[in-house]
C-alpha cells in the first residue's frame, strides 16, 4: 500500500483504532512546507517539530521520500533517489527515531546543501512515521499509524525569478446550465511557485454573478497544473465574462479572462478558452 499525503504534504494519513479502550493517535509536525533558498555547496539548517498532541506514549520513525504531481493535483509519494529532482544525497536530518510523551515536542535537525549541478530546484518530503509505544495485544484491532509529512523545496533559483504563465483559461459545461472554470498554469523556469486565486462571472452588463476561490497549489519547474473553480448557479442563456485573478508569490497577479454564450442547452465540449 502506497503512503497517502495530503495536498499540501502535511496532513496525516491515520488509521484510527477500531476499539475505544486504545487512544487515538494524535500528534502534528510543523512547518509542513519550507521552500530554501541556498547557494551551491552551502549547507542550510532547518528544524521540523514533532509534537504529540494524544494520550499515549509514541515512537516516531523518520524517512525521505520523493512525490510527484500530475496535471489535476493528484500526488504520487516516491521512493527516495527515484526523480532526478530528488533531495536524496542533498538532505541529512538526525535523529531518525525517537519517542514522545503525551504533550512532548522532539525535533528533527534537517541541514540541506545544494549541488553545483543538475536541477536548479530539487524536492521532497521528509515522513514521520507515528506509533503507540506500547504494542496493541494480537487480535484487539488494527495498529494505529499516524505519518506526518514535511515537504522541502531546495533552490538555487531565486523567488523572484519564478515563470509563471497563464496557458489557458476554459470554460467547461456541466449540464443542467451550470459550468467551471479552468486555469491551466504553465512553469517554464526553473523555481516552484505556488498558485491561490479566484475567479469571477459577470453577465453582458458587467454585473457580478457569481464568485469564489481557485484551489491552492503548487506548479513545479516544467510543469503544468490545472485549477479548476466549480459555478454552483445555474445561468440563464446569454453572453457572459469568466476573470480568473492569480496570485503567484510575484509583485504582480497573473489575470485572465474569456467570454462565452450560455445557451439553453450545454454543449459536451468546452464553450470558450482563452490561450
Amino acid at each position: 500500500m502506497r503512503p497517502a499525503f495530503g495536498v499540501c504534504l502535511g496532513a496525516v494519513a491515520m488509521m484510527a483504532a477500531a476499539r475505544p479502550a486504545f487512544a487515538q493517535l494524535q500528534a502534528r509536525a510543523e512547518p509542513v512546507r519550507s521552500s530554501i533558498d541556498a547557494r551551491a555547496g552551502v549547507p542550510v539548517a532547518r528544524d521540523v517539530a514533532i509534537t504529540n498532541c494524544g494520550q499515549v506514549p509514541v515512537v516516531v520513525r523518520v524517512r525521505l521520500s520523493d512525490w510527484t504531481i500530475d496535471a489535476r493535483g493528484d500526488m504520487e509519494p516516491l521512493p527516495a533517489g527515484s526523480e532526478s529532482t530528488s533531495l536524496a544525497g542533498c538532505v541529512r536530518f538526525e535523529p531518525a527515531g525517537f519517542s514522545l510523551a503525551p504533550g512532548e515536542t522532539g525535533r528533527i535537525h534537517v541541514t540541506l546543501t545544494p549541488p553545483a549541478d543538475g536541477p536548479a530546484t530539487r524536492w521532497g518530503v521528509l515522513l514521520s512515521e507515528i506509533r503507540p509505544a506500547i504494542a496493541r495485544p494480537a487480535g484487539s484491532g488494527p495498529r494505529a499509524i499516524a505519518e506526518l509529512g514535511s515537504t522541502f523545496y531546495l533552490s538555487r533559483t531565486a523567488a523572484g525569478r519564478a515563470q509563471p504563465e497563464l496557458a489557458a483559461l476554459d470554460i467547461v459545461p456541466l449540464g443542467g446550465d451550470s459550468v467551471a472554470v479552468r486555469a491551466r498554469i504553465r512553469n517554464p523556469g526553473e523555481r516552484h511557485f505556488y498558485v491561490s486565486g479566484g475567479v469571477s462571472l459577470t453577465d453582458s452588463a458587467g454585473a457580478v454573478v457569481r464568485a469564489g476561490p481557485l484551489p491552492t497549489g503548487v506548479v513545479l519547474p516544467g510543469r503544468e497544473r490545472e485549477f479548476t473553480w466549480t459555478c454552483d448557479t445555474r445561468l440563464i442563456p446569454g453572453r457572459y465574462a469568466a476573470t480568473a485573478t492569480l496570485d503567484t508569490g510575484l509583485p504582480e497577479l497573473l489575470v485572465g479572462e474569456t467570454r462565452w454564450t450560455q445557451c439553453a442547452v450545454s454543449p459536451a465540449a468546452p464553450l470558450a478558452s482563452r490561450h
